[in-house]
This record gives C-alpha cells, structure tokens and sequence, in this order.
C-alpha cells in the first residue's frame, strides 16, 4: 500500500472513513464489519482508496493503529474492489471464517507490538517520539497479545514450544521480590524440588491483613532446567488447590516470574514431623497427640485417594505438626502428577524416599494408592513407637533380610491388624487404599 495522497475530511462532519475505524477502534465494530464499511465507502468514491489510504495514515501517525494493521485493511479493501461491483450495491468482501479473522488480526498485532517495543528499546525514531513510559506500556500490550496468541494456538493443538530455563547456581534469594507482590523474608526449608521461604504479602499488607505472611516454594536451579519440573510443579499446585483438607496444605496460586517459578502456599506455623520426631524431649512418639496426628494423617490421606490423587512420596519430612497440634499433609504432585499428565515420571526427579517406598515403587511399577498405605504403616511405627518398621532399610532390603515389623502394644488389636496389613510386601495383601485402612484399624479420627 502506498500510503501517500491526503484526502482531508470536511470540516463540519466527522469523515465516515474516520467514523468507521473509530467505532473499530472503540470496540464497538468487529473487524469483519468494519472491512465491509470501508469497502462500500471506498465503492461510492471515485478516489476511495487513495482517500482511505490518507485517513490510515494520519491514524498511524496519531498512534490508533498499528502500521501493520492498516496494511492489512488496504489490503482487504484493495483486493475485494478488484472485482466490479454490481450497480447501487456494495462491493462484497469474501467472508472468512471468524477463527481465521482473529488469528489474522492477532498476528499483525503481534508484529506491529514487537516492532513498536523493538523501536522504543533502541531508541529508534523511525516513528513519531513517543514518553518513555510508553516502553512499559507496549511491553505490556506485547505479553498480553502474545499470550492470547499462544493460547488460541495450543486451544488448536498447536501449542508453542517453551524452552527450559538453563539451570544457575542456588542463591540466597531474602529480599526478593517477585511479582511485584510477594518479598521472600526468610528460608523456611529445603528440599529435592527447591527451597521454601517466608514471604510478605504486598497485598496482604495493604489490607492490613493481621497475617500478612505466605510461604512461597521456589522450583531449584537444576529443576528450572528439566523439561517437566515446570509442569510438575504446576500439576502439584493445581492438584492440591483440588483437595480442600484441613489436614492437606492449602495453595493459593503458581506463578513465575522470569526464570523463578513457585508456588504460594498458606504458611504453617509448628515443625515439620521429622524435626519433632528427632526431639526426644518432646515425648511425642506414642502419646496421644501422635495418635490424633495419625488419624489426621489417614483422614487427609483418605480424600485424596477417594480423588484419585496418590502422593508416592510421604514421609516424615512431608508431614507438618502445626503448634496446634493439627498435621497438614505436604507437598502433593510431584510423584502424584506422573504418567496421567502426559507420560512425565515423578521418579525422574527423585521424589521417592526409599525407607518409605513400597516395594512396587522400588521396582518402577505404576503408582497405587497402596504406597501410600505402607508409607503409612512405616509413619505408624514412626510415630507410635519412634522406630522405623525395618530399622530404616528399604522394602526390598526387608524382603531380602526376611524382616517383620515389631508389633505395637499401645494399639488396639485391629489396629495393630491393620498396620500389619498396610506394611504387606505382596501388594495383593495390602489395604486398598487410607479409606480402607481406617476401616480396618477403626482409628478414632
């Protein structure tokens, strides 16, 4: 398109070239319509197109319309006026399919943002100057129209390809923000996948909220780089925001910004079980506050498996005693978010503990429900009697020792039945499933 002859508009009334690309502009006329308007403009002009390229001009020139947009309309108007129309009746405009109108308009917009966002950032004044602010905001327009590109792609099965982000060295990361919104205060723990901080909550604040704390867990160095630990992740959040528990951590989103990825999770106040179990002066091992706990922990347990959701990775250091004395089960999804999410392997990722895996999962067997019911028998005896089953070997270690677990007497006989069956070696002889195991043990929830 040559955009070059001006036709100026009348000075009274507004030009009904300009009143159809505001109205476009405005949201108030869908593309398609607006490319029939100016057809049947440029139809009762004998110069209509040199005048509907001077009225793209001067709205390229005010900034209403990207360059690339223009051309496009030209172009439309330009090949739909190439056959004659007949007498008194507008020229006709093929009609594409609504899909492939907005993936075209989405396109152009596409590029006509990264050219403007390329100018700003190298000073270019190709274009009329513009405040540096409008850096951000073309940055901004960028993101989100990209974003809606790469959405209606992958709706079409034809999702754009993210490239990892390569792993860098772990770091101290206090005093960060992310998002503009949470500030990462202190170092809570860490473990296979990544660190967990405490964080402030802006928002929170703002509010005056009396708790303004989350916790916040971000994807390790070497996990950024794996091409599944993003999803992983992700599974994990989604996962555990499905299982409303009191005794299941609650998550409130998952997020990333540049090559940080986390999730934010409700923060806990307390020590994870391991800890507690390693203080023997707190005498927790066998009272009455470990069996409560153990009762928590099947009930937490219980509805995820009713959700068909399987932790594969319980352990003391996935449990948390809250100073209330109420037990959160953590960390669900890594194992859990395995073959069902498109073949992805949580054992690829180290998230089993072999003192606590089931024999299945040793052997790289499909996950069941039923390891985490010998994850539990092995928590039992950890938080009955402050001993691992099998003195901390694993199941095939035990198998080969010919080892059987001590018996518990501060249980009730079928409880004791009951965690007898959950540590069974033969998958076949195991309770089904945490549901099955309260069935069985009759534990007082």
């Amino acid at each position: 398109m040559t955009i070059s002859e001006r036709a100026p508009a009348g000075p009274q009334e507004t030009d009904p070239f300009d009143a159809a690309l505001i109205a476009f502009v405005s949201g108030r006329r869908p593309f398609e319509r607006l490319v029939k308007d100016l057809c049947a403009l440029a139809a009762e002009r004998e110069s209509g197109l040199a005048h509907l390229s001077a009225r793209l001009q001067d709205f390229i020139d005010l900034g209403r319309i990207p360059y690339d947009l223009a051309v496009l309309l030209y172009q439309d108007v330009a090949q739909a006026g190439a056959e004659p129309a007949a007498p008194d009746t507008p020229a006709a405009v093929p009609e594409p399919a609504d899909g492939d109108i907005q993936r075209k308009v989405d396109a152009v917009v596409l590029q006509a943002l990264v050219g403007q966002f390329k100018d700003l950032r190298k000073g270019k004044a190709s274009r009329a100057p513009e405040p540096e602010r409008q850096l951000d905001a073309a940055l901004a327009s960028f993101r989100g129209a990209r974003a809606r590109h790469d959405a209606r792609n992958a709706a079409a099965g034809t999702p754009r390809a993210y490239e990892p982000a390569p792993a860098t060295p772990e770091r101290n990361l206090v005093g960060h923000m992310l998002r503009e919104r949470f500030v990462l205060d202190a170092v809570l723990g860490r473990g296979g996948m990544g660190v967990v901080y405490r964080a402030v909550d802006r928002r929170r604040l703002e509010a005056q909220a009396r708790r303004p704390y989350v916790a916040v867990k971000l994807l390790g160095g070497n996990f950024r780089a794996h091409p599944d630990a993003v999803r992983a992740m992700e599974a994990e959040a989604r996962r555990t925001q499905e299982l409303p528990h009191p005794n299941i951590v609650t998550v409130h989103d998952f997020d990333r910004d540049g090559d940080h990825v986390f999730m934010v999770m409700e923060l806990l106040e307390g020590r994870s079980l391991d800890a507690v179990l390693a203080d023997k002066a707190l005498g927790f091992a066998g009272s009455a506050a470990a069996y409560r706990a153990v009762g928590e922990l099947c009930a937490g347990l219980a509805l995820a498996h009713a959700r068909g959701v399987v932790h594969a990775d319980l352990k003391p250091g996935n449990l948390f005693l809250c100073a209330d004395g109420t037990l959160k089960i953590l960390d669900f999804g890594i194992a859990s978010a395995a073959r069902d999410e498109g073949g992805f392997d949580g054992s690829t990722l180290d998230a089993m503990t072999p003192v606590y895996a089931s024999p299945e999962r040793m052997r790289g067997d499909p996950r069941d429900p039923r390891d985490d019911v010998y994850a539990l028998g092995c928590l039992v005896h950890m938080m009955m009697s402050g001993r691992h089953p099998f003195g901390r070997m694993s199941a095939l270690e035990a198998i080969d020792n010919e080892l059987e677990p001590e018996p518990l007497p501060q249980l009730r006989p079928a409880e004791q039945a009951a965690v007898r069956a959950a540590l069974a070696f033969e998958a076949e002889d195991r309770l089904a499933d945490a549901f099955a195991f309260l069935e069985a043990s009759g534990w007082q929830v």
